[in-house]
Parts: structure tokens; sequence; C-alpha cells
């Protein structure tokens, strides 16, 4: 990266508000590294103030020569009101525990073990923006101890400008909207934005569907209309240009009534988040980054817009040529939660040569709204399938669960307790969604497979995927596992330890080019009736099902394990390689013929 002169900062064309003010902008800077003393003392070194502890996690310092300065964890799992109203969720029989000191120890327990994960926060207040150089001062006292973006794997850690509008016009909106859609690829590149922050959910670029709406030449909507269409494409503050707050400022009303549960702090700006947050190297500074947003200023009041829209229009639709293109794998997962598996699966397919491109259901749910171009699916893991599609008898199988958590309800309520602080870190750094089945999330991949099937996409399903494509094509599951294990159970873990044997003449064979393989496990439930068309690939030592095919297919594919969650092993990135290469293609090498007496539809695999 290029020296950066921390004093030359480019003010944009349009430097006034409409009230012939000053336009100001706001800084918030992610790191880690350092403590929240450590924290405050220097940055109280740089700019004089009072020192506000409110808690372990958050402190502000007052009365700063730029004005007050918050600093804290940067999660909203952490504020005071959400882990209250987690304790005030318990049972009447934990009032004791609600509050106190439990709870302070419960606080500082999240704490302390979220500091290695989760970033500090330091927010500044709103300052002119030719007075950004200022802020080189304070970085520069953090630098020798604090944590950048590339101090680590796990580090997104970024930096976030909230530029104040020149006005609040529909027009002008759009215009800043637009600029930044056609100059998107080449901020990733001036900001040499770190892989872990793309593969991340925090800076989710925009559905293409809706980058060809706000591009488009006859988009001209008022500011209800503009509102409606953004909620509709992006109920989310993890987009890279963040348009909630200063939509909220507009019309909280109609804001809150689609996000009720979104936290929002209006204002009258825009919310940068692109940019890494690179703290401990000499050549960064907030000022260059800046700079680069700059470019985004200039092209938002320059003529010469409209003309950039249209290009960046025909280059979507591929109307230009793009020889190099990286194939788009659809990647199906839960509306909350699964973010996990979508970051492992899109730096697989990222490595292998392919983009991404997440489906969830509520993202399609509204007005029938079509599916996104893609070259190839996958299935993803998670929740059980519902065992509608496959089973009869759910009446009784209702009232036998029932009973079961009856039974259950007393025991459950002590380990919920015991393991409360675990699980709501968990669910809060990451968004998990409980075990059960999907119903929204089932009805959606339906749709998604039988678009891939129709076209002939290649198609991976894993896990939970695999079990889906198969139910698709009209087979069964085992619900459990238990007669295949019995007193030993089934390997449940994200390390290969599992030994499973692939058939000679399959497809998995030839990816793999092996007869055994070790894998990882974490199903508890597995194909048993083959669906229409379907033959055993792999199967392990207990006799269960651990990969499916489909042989008149191009590349249909059902994995029982996790290749995502295994990026370090060689050969586990071979499935994402192959599936990349078929959707390069558009065929494979050669369709494998069905050499295998598996491949009856009927085939049942009990023991």
């Amino acid at each position: 990266m290029p020296d950066a002169d921390p004093t030359e900062i480019d003010l944009p064309c349009r430097n006034l508000t409409e009230g012939g003010a000053p336009r100001r902008v706001g800084v918030e800077v992610e790191f880690g590294g350092m403590k929240l003393d450590e924290i405050v003392e220097k940055i109280r070194e740089s700019l004089g103030g009072e020192i506000d502890r409110e808690s372990d996690y958050a402190a502000t310092l007052r009365e700063t020569r730029l004005g007050d300065v918050r600093v804290e964890f940067d999660a909203s799992l952490f504020t005071d009101l959400k882990l209250r109203g987690m304790l005030n969720d318990w049972p009447r029989e934990a009032s004791a525990i609600r509050h106190g000191r439990i709870a302070g120890n419960l606080e500082k327990l999240m704490a302390g073990a979220a500091a290695r994960l989760v970033p500090f926060e330091v927010v500044f207040p709103p300052l002119e923006i030719e007075r950004l150089p200022e802020l080189e001062q304070v970085r520069e006292t953090l630098r020798e101890h604090a944590e950048g973006t590339g101090a680590s794997l796990v580090n997104a850690f970024g930096l976030h400008f909230n530029p104040e509008l020149p006005d609040t016009r529909v027009a002008t909106i759009l215009a800043f909207l637009r600029a930044f859609l056609c100059l998107y690829d080449e901020l990733v590149d001036a900001h040499h934005v770190d892989p872990a922050r793309r593969i991340s959910p925090f800076i989710d670029p925009f559905p293409q569907s809706y980058v060809l709406r706000v591009l488009d030449p006859g988009y001209s909507p008022d500011i209800a209309e503009f509102t409606d269409d953004y909620l509709a494409a992006n109920p989310t503050r993890n987009r890279p240009l963040d348009l909630l707050p200063l939509l909220a400022w507009l019309d909280e009303t109609r804001v809150r009534a689609r996000l009720p549960e979104e936290k929002i702090s209006t204002r009258p700006t825009l919310h940068y988040r692109l940019p890494d947050c690179r703290m401990d190297q000499s050549d960064w500074s907030i000022t260059a980054e800046w700079n680069r947003w700059a470019r985004v200023e200039t092209l938002a009041a320059s003529p010469t817009l409209k003309a950039a829209c249209e290009r960046q229009r025909r280059r979507m639709r591929g109307e230009a040529e793009h020889p190099m293109r990286r194939p788009r794998v659809g990647v199906t997962g839960p509306d909350k939660g699964g973010f996990p598996a979508w970051f492992f699966t899109r730096l697989g397919l990222l490595r292998a040569g392919a983009k991404a491109v997440r489906l969830r259901p509520n993202d399609f749910a509204e007005n029938d709204k079509p599916l996104p171009p893609i070259d190839a699916l996958i299935i993803g893991g998670g929740a059980d399938v519902d065992p509608v599609r496959y089973l009869d008898g759910l009446d009784a199988l209702r009232d036998e669960i029932g009973a079961a958590r009856d039974r259950r309800r007393n025991l459950r309520w002590w380990l919920n307790f015991l393991l409360a602080p675990v699980i709501y870190l968990i669910r809060g750094l990451f968004s998990l969604s409980a075990s059960g089945v999907d119903p929204a999330r089932d009805e959606f991949e339906e749709r998604c497979l039988d678009h891939a099937l129709a076209r002939d996409l290649p198609v991976l399903g894993i896990c939970r995927g695999a079990q889906f494509i198969n139910i698709h094509l009209k087979g069964t599951l085992h619900r459990g596992l238990g007669d295949f294990y019995g007193e030993r159970g089934n390997i449940g873990t994200v390390l290969p330890r599992k030994r499973v044997r692939i058939d000679h003449g399959t497809r998995v064979h030839r990816v793999f080019d092996t007869d055994e393989l070790l894998v990882n496990s974490l199903h508890n439930q597995a194909v048993d009736r083959l669906g229409e068309g379907l033959r055993v690939s792999a199967r392990d030592s207990a006799g269960v099902i651990q990969a499916i095919e489909k042989t008149s297919h191009p590349f249909l594919v059902g994995v029982q394990w996790h290749p995502e969650y295994l990026p370090l092993v060689r050969s586990q990135r071979r499935l994402f390689r192959e599936l990349v290469r078929c959707a390069k293609s558009g065929v494979p090498a050669r369709v494998v013929p069905d050499l295998s007496h598996a491949a009856r539809g009927l085939e049942s695999t009990r023991p």
C-alpha cells in the first residue's frame, strides 16, 4: 500500500449543507489488542477530556477538544438492555439471578470471553470534513498497541464514515447510491479490502436485482417508494453503504414497521462501511481512506454519472464481454443464523475461483421475486428437513414429541441456566438459529433446486443439502441413527475423524481419486430410500450413506459431511473446484455411467 499523507484531504465538490453550513462526517474505528482502560487513556493523551466509565465494556471520554468520544465493544450483544432482557426472560424461579451480583458476573464473563473475537469501537463525534486529519494524532497514539484487520485471519475490523449529505432530497440520495454502485469494484480494490471482510456478512454486496433497478435510467421514485424498495431488498445493516440510518431519519415509522428489531440510530448521513481498519500499519491513515470515498462524492455530482450507470448496467447484464468472469454460485441458508457455514462455504468458493451468492428465503419472499443469475447451486447444511415431506402419521409423531418435552422440561431449564452465558454469546455473535425444522427454508430450497435442475446447473448438497436432494427426488431419510451405531454412537466432530469408503466408478470417486476418505460428521439423520435416479457414492463403516449422486445429471452430488469446515484439508477443496469447473464449462468433462447396482430408487439402506 502506498504511503499516505495524513494532512492532505480531498474535500467534496458540494461541501456545504442546504443551510450553508460546512458538511460534517462521523467516524467509527474498530480494532483489537487493547483493553478498555488502555484505549481511553491513550485517547485522553491526544484529546484531553474526562473519563466516564459505564461498565467493563463501555466508556465515554467527555469534553475532549473534538467533543465526546465513546469507546465500547462493537456488539449489541453486550449492551445492558439486551443482557438484562435475556435475564428477564428466564423463569420466575430465577428472579434472584436476574439482577445484582450474579448478573454483573455474567456480564463480565461474556465480555471476557468475547474479548478475543469482538473488536472495540471508537466512535468520534461529527467533525467538519476538513478537520478529519486531526484524527491522525489519535491513530498514531493507538497504533503501537492496536491490532488491525490484517493482524489475524478473523479480524474483520472496519473503518466507518458517516458523511452528512448536502441535502436529503431523494434525487441526491439516489445520485450518491448510484455513484457508489458504479465504483464498487474499484473501491474494493482501492481500499485493499481484506479477504476476511469480503467473505464476512458485515459488508455483503447489494443484490444484483436491486442494483439493476437503481441504475435503470427510468427509476425515479419518491422517497416513500425509494424507502420501500430499499427495505425490501436490504433488510439489514450489513451493506457496504448502509442507508438505514438516513431512511429512518426521514421516515422512522416506515422503517421501524419493517425492521422493528434492528438497532438503527437515525441521522441525516450515509453509513459507509467498506474500508478496513489497519490501525497497526504505519502507512495507513483515516484521511487516505476518506480520499478513496471522495471518488463517490465526485461522481455523484458529475454530469458523467448517467453514462457511468449505463456502462455498469451493461456489464452486469452481460452485454459487455467478460471472458474472465467468475462463475456465480448460489448458496442457500436460513434467514437467521448460518453465518459459520456461509463464511466457510464462501471462502471455499473464492479459493476455487467462484463468487458466492447468498440465497435466503426472506430475500426472495415478496412478489415471487426472481432468483438472481447463478451458474451453480449449493444447498447448505442446517436445520432438519421437515418430516412432513417424507413421512406419514405425523400426528402421532407430534404427540410423542410433546410428551417427551413435558418429561424433559425441568431438566432442560437447569441445563439452560448453566449453559446460558455460552449459548447467548454464540447466538449473539453468529445469530445461530434454534435447532428444529424450517418449513420456509424447505419451500425456498425446493424452488432453488427446481430452478437448477431445469437448467442442468451443477448442484452440490452439503449435509442437510444432500438429504434435501434425496427427498426432492422422492427418497426418504433415517430420522435417527441408533440402529447403525448402537452404544458407541455416531462420531460428532468438525474434525476429519470418520472414515468413509467411496465406490469405484462414481463421480465422487473421480473427484477425490481415492477409495477412502476421512471426513467430519455433524449429522443425526441420513439418507434411507434413495430418490429417483440417485445412486450411493460412499458409505461409512456402519453402512450409513455418506454421499449420493444422480447419474443422468451433469453434476448433482450430495455429501453427508461438511467440506467447508475443512479448509486446510486439500482433498476437500476438490469438491468446490469440481463444482466451479462444471459451472465454468457448462458441462462436465464426461458424464459418469452408472456402474453400480445401488442406483435403484427403491433400495433400502437399513442394516
